[in-house]
């Protein structure tokens, strides 16, 4: 009886360092099902781990594999499996929690101190990623896909889930309360601070589920916000413009750097409010880049009584201007990952034809798993942001033909 499959794995081993290697993957067992998996989009974190080896203080000390971003097609099933099939389509949900502590009775489980997320290096030894042509995966983290939902949509899932789970946390306006807005002339507008693949989620997300008077998304990037008005859902842009003011020098005091910094946040927020007749400002703000400059932007964009939801993972320390936050009552909300109700939400979501031509858009380039060096063509894409024509990247997709 065969107790492994070979299985193509892409592996990191060193900062720009991956090879394609055959691995076993063993027999499932218990509630595990194995899996071919068939797409993995690359996020951040699998650049960051790419470029230098690490990602923040979590540093690759044994080979690797990388990609969180999946979905796949269940071929074999352990002994306990109950709900799932041979033949199924799943999602995966990649972060596996103890299920003994308050967070996971409580379904934080995001918030689980034991939590082991595959492709990254927080624990040791590693948990392989999903860059690799099989593997196996507790039956009650694979999500079925609708027939409607190719692939590519699985693989959306997992950034997906992140949007919804900072869009519930942030406790958007109802629909009375968007009508009450507008019956006393008020906007119950969003604003986006990203237009990457996150910012561009969640924007899409927003149009489809919430009842915002308008959603404007910015980002330097004019390629990437052409990329937002292809979407097709009404979404108004804004390109932030460098400041013209001279910034001081690197060496110049502290204080006049912050004075500069504050000085630009309020004048970018500013400008925003200004293009887009939102005077009072955003009833809530999503900061999709981690960037400081538009953190800080965020406070001021934000209405009295707003919420200032902090999606994008960026500098550890900033300087924030926190007299603007709590003397107009400015919630600031972090996010981390999603909860056990974002990954069926999603898939609702991404059911919805209007989600369609999302998909379609946000997936800007796919590469071959199968082919040599497709893997690493597929970081060097993600990190450069723009392809050799000059085309905005905006998700790189690695797909399985094995």
């Amino acid at each position: 009886m065969t107790t492994t499959t070979k299985s193509k794995a892409l592996i990191l081993h060193g900062a720009k360092d991956l090879r394609l290697e055959t691995r076993d993957t063993p027999v499932p067992t218990g509630n595990e099902v194995q899996l071919a998996i068939r797409a993995t989009g690359l996020c951040g974190s699998d650049l960051h781990y790419y470029i230098h080896g690490r990602n923040g203080d979590f540093v690759v000390q044994r080979p690797m594999a990388l990609g969180h971003e999946s979905s796949g097609l269940v071929t074999a099933t352990g002994p306990d499996v109950k709900t799932l099939r041979v033949g199924d389509r799943v999602a995966l949900e990649v972060g596996l929690p103890c299920r003994k502590c308050l967070y996971c009775a409580s379904d934080r489980y995001n918030l689980c101190a034991n939590m082991r997320f595959r492709s990254s290096a927080k624990t040791f030894p590693h948990l392989d990623g999903t860059l690799m042509q099989f593997t196996n995966h507790p039956e009650d983290m694979c999500h079925k896909l609708p027939d409607s939902v190719s692939y590519a949509g699985g693989a959306l899932a997992e950034p997906l889930a992140v949007c919804l789970h900072a869009i519930r946390r942030s406790h958007p306006p109802t629909k009375e309360e968007a009508e009450l807005a507008r019956s006393l002339g008020e906007e119950s507008a969003a604003m986006v601070f990203g237009a990457g693949a996150i910012g561009l989620l969640m924007a899409a997300a927003l149009a489809t589920s919430q009842h915002f008077s308008s959603i404007i998304i910015a980002d330097i990037d004019a390629r990437r916000l052409k990329v937002a008005e292809s979407l097709g859902l009404g979404l108004k842009t804004h390109l932030i413009e460098r400041s013209a003011t001279t910034p001081p020098a690197k060496d110049a005091p502290q204080e006049e750097q912050t004075a500069y910094a504050m000085k630009t946040a309020r004048e970018t927020a500013d400008k925003i409010k200004k293009t887009h007749n939102i005077p009072n400002g955003f009833a809530r703000v999503y900061e999709c880049t981690g960037v400081p400059p538009c953190i800080q932007a965020g406070i001021y964009a934000a209405a009295a009584g707003g919420v200032l939801v902090q999606v994008g993972m960026g500098a550890p320390i900033l300087t924030l201007h926190h007299g603007a936050a709590m003397l107009r009552e400015v919630d600031i909300i972090g996010v981390f990952r999603y909860d056990k109700y974002a990954y069926p939400a999603a898939i609702e979501l991404l059911e919805k034809e209007a989600f369609k031509r999302v998909e379609d858009k946000i997936v800007t380039h796919r590469v071959d798993l199968s082919v040599e060096g497709q893997g690493e063509r597929a970081f060097t894409l993600a990190a450069k942001g723009v392809d050799e024509e000059g085309v905005a990247v905006v998700k790189v997709l690695i797909e399985s033909s094995f």
